[in-house]
């Protein structure tokens, strides 16, 4: 976490707009070259969603077509995004169509099908949607609530610049935790890192092709 700190503490200007074109800039390269150091062969890419361009995803492509559950899944990286309100309805039928019910997967058991980007600001389905722990994503624990609190605060100062990057300890799209920043427009830094996994200890742990650390 400190390293977030050491980049939001080196911004150059007391422009905002200014001050977000170093964030980007800085935090793409520092989350990248985390992620690849991590994982290997990562083919990690960038676009932004596909109606308002409010957020850039950064996606890793690399995928196993293997159905092993525990193969190498694509997956978002991080996230950028400038907070804006919802325009459209949520589309429960096609969330519901997508990837089928979690229950009928016991993987996926204790989860819900969450988005990076709530949808409250205008986020939308596809690669923002992800296996997201039901507590974190309803606000049942305190931990939720702490979450749902920040996207509220996304919602209520629009045009705010913040990031979401999950972590991962194995090579599923299932994040272990989930890393949440936001840049006020005072200069601030909101930062929270939340937990995304339900009984650590109890699950099967597969182990990872990932690079020594």
């Amino acid at each position: 976490m400190t390293d977030y700190y050491r980049i939001f503490s080196a911004v150059p200007s007391t422009d905002y707009e200014t001050s977000i074109i170093y964030l980007r800039k800085e935090l793409a390269y520092y989350l990248t070259e985390e992620y690849e150091a991590q994982f290997e062969n990562a083919d990690i890419r960038h676009f932004n969603d596909n109606v308002n361009r409010n957020y850039t995803l950064y996606f890793d492509c690399t995928d196993d077509p293997s159905l092993d559950f525990y193969s190498r899944s694509a997956r978002v990286a991080f996230i950028f995004a400038r907070s804006a309100q919802a325009i459209s309805k949520r589309n429960a039928y096609r969330l519901k169509q997508f990837l089928g019910a979690f229950k009928d997967t016991p993987e996926f058991e204790g989860y819900d099908k969450g988005h990076f980007i709530a949808h409250c600001n205008d986020g939308q389905l596809d690669q923002n949607i992800y296996p997201q722990l039901r507590e974190l994503n309803r606000g049942l624990s305190s931990q939720g609530k702490l979450f749902r609190a920040m996207e509220r605060y996304c919602q209520n100062n629009v045009g705010v610049f913040y990031f979401l990057r999950p972590l991962y300890n194995d090579l599923t799209w299932i994040p272990d935790q989930i890393d949440f920043g936001i840049f006020t427009k005072e200069g601030g830094l909101l930062l929270n890192r939340f937990d995304n996994r339900k009984n650590k200890s109890q699950e099967e742990t597969k182990e990872p092709n990932i690079k020594d650390q």
